[in-house]
């Protein structure tokens, strides 16, 4: 590994360092003040809100990375951003109408839709900041909404806790990070999108729309499982440990996403492939080692006594050790085999696969809750993830070792393509 690689990762990281602490003190905070049958609720209600926003928003965000790439190379790159921003405007108007209406006719919640817009908003400006290498941009809109969730959840969870406020501290934040993101983004005029340049994008994106609707049979439909045929102080146990892992190991892995990512499109832009397959693979090897630590060392603090205190009665070291290795193996998926399935224009592989992990991992998990086996909706979380990363692996294991003279040719058609299509 080359040493410049490496000082990369550490500047990402320092970067959201700041962000990252913020964000696992707030998550003990909460933790702390809801008990753990609510931090469940609290938790499922996230992941699944923030699902339907990712499906609403989902088209437009997946496909800014690979996009944004060739659009830039093409010397297209301000043209396609004011159309995103455009895209994004419309469907965020769209939703605050469709909540008002489902509101006013009693089927609709307030807060369940400034979560869609908020999340849905400032991912997407955040993905538009990292396909320009925008680093301290990226940095400092995160900073802003981990402040401000930390202040949120403060402010409103003082006395008697409820899962809604809690909800709405997290609402608020995204909304706040979402306005930074834009700003940082500067002055740019809004125009009518150029449905030249976004049709080929909206297809990329689609697919990984429907590749999360997949993955989500895993990350949030076990949720419902455990809350069906366990018990809701289980599902605050295991939420709770997912959620701590999302924060601390999976920081590493989407540090490396955040740097290695963007550049190694980027040199698929320009037609070196092996450039962009040596990076990906070098970024999740440094990361997986800083990711590992981390889990350790919570595991460690918690054995050693000193941790007892902020982890709270939520925390279970071997519930955390089994989603840990999950996310990290789901993580690691990202960084390396998605962006082949991307390049390649074969995101469809990737929802096969999770609907392949998903089904598996329900159906274990509903057995396992069902028989009482100890752990075993948490094996089954992992097996599932396990599967999915497997079936990506095989169905195009062909195109991440392909290393012929051909390749480099095939990118660089790929993208003269795409660019003039777009």
């Amino acid at each position: 590994m080359k040493e410049a690689s490496l000082w990369k990762l550490v500047e990402a990281i320092v970067i959201r360092i700041v962000p990252g602490l913020l964000n696992i003190a707030t998550l003990l905070y909460i933790g702390s003040h809801l008990e753990t049958g609510q931090y469940g609720i609290f938790s499922t209600t996230i992941a699944t809100v923030s699902f339907i926003s990712t499906l609403v928003f989902g088209v437009a965000t997946y496909s800014i990375m690979p996009v944004s790439a060739k659009m830039h190379a093409a010397g297209m790159g301000r043209e396609y951003v004011s159309s995103i921003l455009t895209v994004l405007a419309v469907v965020a108007l769209f939703v605050v109408l469709a909540g008002l209406a489902l509101t006013w006719l009693g089927f609709g919640n307030a807060v369940a839709a400034t979560i869609i817009i908020s999340f849905g908003l400032h991912t997407a400006l955040q993905e538009i900041l990292r396909s320009q290498l925008r680093l301290w941009a990226y940095g400092w809109s995160a900073i802003g909404q981990a402040v401000a969730y930390q202040a949120g959840a403060i402010i409103l969870l003082v006395g008697d806790a409820k899962v809604g406020s809690a909800l709405a501290a997290f609402s608020l934040s995204y909304f706040v990070g979402a306005l930074i993101s834009f700003a940082l983004l500067g002055p740019r005029n809004l125009r009518r999108p150029g449905f030249s340049y976004l049709a080929g994008s909206l297809v990329t994106g689609w697919g990984f729309v429907l590749s999360n609707l997949a993955e989500s049979g895993v990350f949030v439909g076990i949720r419902y499982l455990v809350l069906l045929l366990g018990s809701e102080t289980h599902l605050g146990v295991f939420s709770f440990c997912v959620d701590l892992s999302q924060r601390s190991v999976g920081f590493f892995m989407n540090a490396a996403s955040f740097v290695f990512v963007p550049r190694a499109f980027l040199s698929a832009a320009n037609g070196n492939v092996r450039e962009f397959r040596r990076g990906l693979f070098e970024g999740a090897a440094i990361a997986l080692i800083f990711a590992a630590a981390a889990a350790a060392g919570i595991v460690g603090l918690f054995f050693s006594g000193h941790a007892s205190g902020w982890l709270g009665k939520s925390f279970d070291p071997a519930v955390f050790g089994i989603v840990s290795c999950a996310v990290l193996v789901n993580r690691t998926k990202k960084v390396i085999i998605d962006p082949f399935a991307l390049r390649s224009n074969k995101a469809m592989t990737l929802t096969y696969s999770y609907a392949i992990g998903a089904l598996a991992c329900c159906c274990l998990a509903a057995l396992g809750l069902w028989w009482r086996v100890p752990l075993g909706s948490e094996m089954a979380f992992l097996f599932g993830y396990v599967v999915a990363a497997a079936c990506s692996f095989f169905a195009l294991r062909n195109v991440i070792a392909d290393q012929g003279p051909g390749a480099k040719q095939r990118t660089v058609l790929m993208v003269g393509l795409d660019a003039r299509n777009e």
